[in-house]
Order: C-alpha cells, then structure tokens, then sequence
C-alpha cells in the first residue's frame, strides 16, 4: 500500500493539492458536443464572461470569469451508462420521482470538471451555476466526486434562482456502515467523499459500540469539516474544540486513519500519536482481540485515500477514545460555528426570506404553523447579540417579534416582549409547519 505521509503533511500546513471536482448533469435526451457549442454561443452572445479555450471532438474546455478570476473547467458528454440503476444511487434528498430514473437511463451525461479556485462553497456554487445554465432540461446531478451522490434538480434550480451558497454538508456524503455479531448493529463505521476537492481529507468515525441513534454524528462531521475549510488545514493529531455541553467542551483528535485503527477500542495517550513533520505515517499493529468494522480488509482502494479519523479527547483525563453511545445521548451539545459560516447562514437568511414572510402573511392563523426569526441585537459598539423571536408582524414597514429567550448581553430587551426588528440584523429563520421544520436550507423541499 502507497505511503501517504506526504499528503498528511501537506493537509496539516494547508498545502494539499485540490482534487478534481467532476458532477454530471443527467439529462432525458442525446445531446453533441456541437449542441453544446450552440448553448454556450447563446449564453456568452451579449457576454465575454465565458470563453472557450480549446475543443476537439470529445470534450472542450472554457474559461468562466467572475470579477478577477479566471475559472477553467472541462466539459465532454458520455451516453448514460448501459445498464445503470441511478435509482440505486445515494440521493441527496428525496423529491425525484421515480419515473425520472427510467428517463435518465435512456440519456447523456453532461460532465463538467474543475478545480476549485478560491473559497470552495463558492466554487462548488459557481460549478451547479454552470451545469444549470448548460442542462436546463436536467432530471437531476451526479456528484461523482462524492461517491455519485445524486443532487436533485429541484435543489439547485432553488440555490441557482436565489443565489444561495450551500451548505458545507453538501460537499460531500457521509457512507455509514454497521454490523457485529448480534442481531442488533453493534459496530459502526461512518466515513465521507468528497472532501478532497476541498484540499482536505477525508474523515471517519469508527464507533467498535453499540449507539442508541445517530444523534450528533452528522453535527461533528459539519462542525469538524466546516472548521478545516475555514482554517485551510485539517490539524492532524491535534486536537480542537468543536462543540460544548453541560459537561463540558467537547475536543476531537484527527487522525491518519493507518495510525488510527490501531487505537481502536483502545484509551490511547496524544503523545504516542507519530509527528508526521518527522516519521513516516504507516499501517501499525491492530490488536486482534479488538473487533470492528472499517480495517484494511473492509477497505477498497478508494477507501484507502487520505482520511482521517476523528477520536474523542479527554483533556482533563489526557486519553483519546472513539465516539461512543455516550455522546449520541447527549441532546444538550452546542456545536461552534465559525464567523465566515454564521455570515454564510444570515446571507441565505436574507436571500430567502422573502419566502419566509409570504408563508407567514398566508399561513400566521394557522395553528399548525409557527415562524421565529433570529436577528444580532446590537450592544456596545459592534457586539451582537443573537437572539430567536415569534414573528408578529412582516411586511414592507415592519417586521416585529415576541423575545423568546433572555439576553444576556443586552439590557434594554426582555423576554416575552415584542420588539421592532431590523431587516439587516436578520441571521436565521425556521418555520415549523405540523412535523415538519423548514429553513433556508432545505425550503426546496417544500416549495417544487
């Protein structure tokens, strides 16, 4: 097996080269590369945003220009593979109809590749942006970088139409894989695709335990990942805070997942982790007597890429141990964001809160509905306070909401009365509609 000690030195410095980012747009009929010539033609007529460098009778490669940078991207067309279930797939969500995949096997693929420039939410933005623009008539996306997950149309139909950035869970997919030797699953394997693209590894949990549910597991995986994005590096064999309870805050340990199954099951010390600056990352000695789903003979060659497991800390004990029932019962966590991913959140907030309030101006004296807003009060000079209201009012001269909770920084508000409220303070929104939750974030579920 290739020794990776390179790339998890690089990760660590935040030098690791980006991997391809490659998603296809699944479409109903048989399209040429000269079709797709003519759709780039009407596009750019009245615009030099987007010219085409070099093509021949496969593929052609263009260049995107967004203010200052240029963005290169490859683009061919493949007939839908022979004998292909999409409907197979990990889909993303859950709004394709079924009769879409018969569809789908009888068309092409429109496959565009590129590298992320820049900030990769914004990249990964500006790739849908493109696909969409190509393939109005798509049945949905491959995002063969992560593992062919299925993206639906309606997903970026909604993020295109209202310049919405998305999630970084969206990146990528999150496989879980369970078993053990009883009826019931008592070992777990969970591990991403797709973050390579992003000049990270990827990550993993192996949990060698029983778990009560998956309460917190994708919250680590979004906290964890999202942190490493905004930092440039994924800190290898150190460890970070990444979320707090009642008991405490809550650090994790990433480590090379070579080194890491051999501390499986185990109580492990920080200080025997291997210095990657200085040695070599290699496969270690597994205890035998430790059983547990996601060692080498569980691992393809996909899954031997770069990744990295994630390892609970206990800084006041000074072990690392994986995951375990514990903290999936723990329904008090507060997990931390970064400020680029609280800005990111209040962006789409805004960018969608028109929806927001025609839904509540429809729907206010339905009982089964419920609409709160959360808004940074401002104290001091430029400190903000985030605070949750029950929506009263909206429309184009007020907005205004019931104090849900008591500030603590800001002493002119209390609890349980109504406030006017600025629209440029606006950080978040949820709607709870019978069972259901709705945010920015998954509004296409329930809009088409």
């Amino acid at each position: 097996m290739e020794v990776q000690t390179q790339a998890y030195r690089d990760v660590k410095e935040g030098k690791l080269e980006r991997a391809f980012s490659e998603i296809a747009a699944v479409i109903p009929n048989e399209l040429t590369l000269d079709d797709l010539k003519e759709r780039f033609l009407a596009i750019t007529e009245n615009s030099d945003e987007i010219t085409i460098i070099k093509e021949d009778q496969t593929s052609m490669i263009i260049e995107l220009k967004v203010e200052d940078t240029v963005i290169p991207y490859e683009i061919f067309i493949v007939p839908s593979p022979e004998g292909v279930h999409y409907e197979q797939y990990y889909r993303q969500d859950h709004t394709i109809p079924e009769e879409v995949f018969e569809l789908a096997n009888q068309g092409h693929e429109i496959v565009v590749r590129t590298i992320f420039n820049g900030d990769v939410l914004s990249s990964f933005y500006l790739q849908l942006h493109l696909l969409w623009r190509l393939a109005p008539e798509m049945l949905f996306a491959l995002d063969i970088s992560a593992a062919a997950k299925i993206i639906s149309r309606n997903y970026i139909q909604y993020h295109v139409e209202n310049n919405l950035l998305p999630d970084t869970q969206d990146l990528y997919v999150i496989h879980s894989i369970y078993g053990g030797e009883s009826e019931e699953p008592s070992q777990f394997w969970f591990h991403t695709h797709g973050l390579l693209r992003a000049g990270l590894t990827d990550v993993e949990l192996i949990i060698p335990s029983s778990l009560s549910s998956y309460n917190g597991i994708s919250d680590l995986f979004n906290t964890f990942v999202n942190n490493a994005i905004q930092n440039g590096n994924v800190p290898v064999n150190e460890p970070i805070v990444i979320a707090q309870s009642k008991a405490g805050f809550i650090q994790v340990i990433a480590v090379p997942w070579e080194e890491g199954l051999a501390y499986i099951g185990k109580r492990s010390l920080p200080f025997d982790l291997a210095d990657v600056e200085t040695e070599e990352v290699r496969l270690q000695p597994i205890d035998a007597e430790v059983s547990f789903i996601g060692g080498m003979n569980d691992r393809d060659e996909h899954h031997q890429l770069p990744s990295c497991l994630l390892f609970e800390y206990n800084e006041e004990e000074g072990y690392m141990q994986c995951f375990t029932k514990q903290f999936t019962e723990n329904e008090e966590m507060m997990f931390y964001k970064t400020n680029e991913e609280t800005a990111r959140i209040a962006y789409n907030a805004k960018q969608s809160f028109g929806y927001f309030a025609e839904i509540f101006n429809a729907e206010k004296e339905n009982k089964e509905f419920h609409f709160i807003a959360k808004f940074g009060i401002p104290y001091d000079e430029e400190e903000f306070e985030h605070m949750w209201f029950d929506m009263q009012n909206i429309n184009e001269d007020n907005i205004s909401g019931v104090l849900t909770n008591s500030p603590y920084y800001v002493t002119n508000m209390q609890e349980g009365n109504q406030y006017p409220l600025d629209f440029e303070h606006l950080t978040d929104w949820i709607i709870y509609a019978g069972e259901d939750m709705i945010t920015p974030s998954n509004l296409y579920l329930f809009i088409g």
